[in-house]
């Protein structure tokens, strides 16, 4: 059941909490825009990725103040690239897409498919300030909102939701919701968490309530690591 006195459902210290739907929407929207990029590796990709390595890296180093996060995406093996995710800041969609057009992997021909959505950090600290676990793994949770009935169940279930997330708070490298271009709507989620393995992980994700509760239509699940370039 929602708590009348905070329907936002977030927590005390979280600046989102006692915030009204409006009031949210108005949150999100006044915050400086932050943008998911991910690059997918085509058909024959590969060799071309691994021939732009050196210029990707100084590209990446040369744009450092903007990135948050950075790194390639794997296979569940984590043997085999497929490819690439950048958690950005950028006024606009147009200044997104100039980043990555010109990015080395996308100028090189390495990637076949480019998404760009409008994100918000819902976590102040950026990829050189997270200290890891020696030996974990570290996993790329993208889930885009059911269109016919995500947003009110989202709504229904976001009081179960973050204090279901308050107990692994120590596994999120970083996450927050998924914007439509101009920050008011909530279109998904994603998370960067770090488990032992694929395993604890799933559980993690098959009892996080706006999961169970059927919020989510699309869920893509995948190896991500620390890109070399940002640390």
């Amino acid at each position: 059941m929602t708590d009348p006195t905070n329907p936002s459902g977030a927590l005390p210290g979280d600046p989102r909490h006692g915030l009204t739907d409006e009031q949210l929407r108005g949150y999100y929207a006044a915050q400086s825009p932050c943008w998911y990029i991910h690059e997918h590796v085509g058909p024959g990709g590969g060799p071309k990725r691994v021939a732009a390595m050196e210029p990707h890296i100084a590209y990446l180093r040369a744009h450092r103040p903007v990135i948050r996060f950075a790194g390639p995406e794997f296979t569940d093996d984590g043997e085999t690239a497929i490819g690439s995710v950048t958690l950005i800041d950028a006024p606009d969609r147009a200044a997104a897409q100039a980043y990555i057009a010109a990015e080395p992997y996308n100028t090189h021909g390495a990637m076949e498919r480019i998404d760009i959505v409008r994100w918000s950090a819902s976590m102040p600290h950026r990829q050189l300030d997270y200290r890891r676990t020696p030996g974990w793994q570290q996993f790329l949770i993208v889930a885009f909102d059911r269109p016919d009935v995500g947003g009110a169940r989202r709504v229904a279930l976001r009081q179960a939701h973050h204090a279901y997330q308050a107990t692994v708070m120590d596994r999120f490298v970083t996450r927050g919701p998924l914007l439509s271009d101009d920050g008011l709507a909530i279109r998904g989620s994603l998370m960067i968490m770090e488990y032992p393995d694929r395993a604890a992980l799933d559980a993690f994700w098959d009892a996080e309530p706006l999961q169970s509760g059927g919020v989510f239509g699309e869920v893509r699940i995948s190896r991500w690591r620390y890109g070399a370039a940002i640390g």
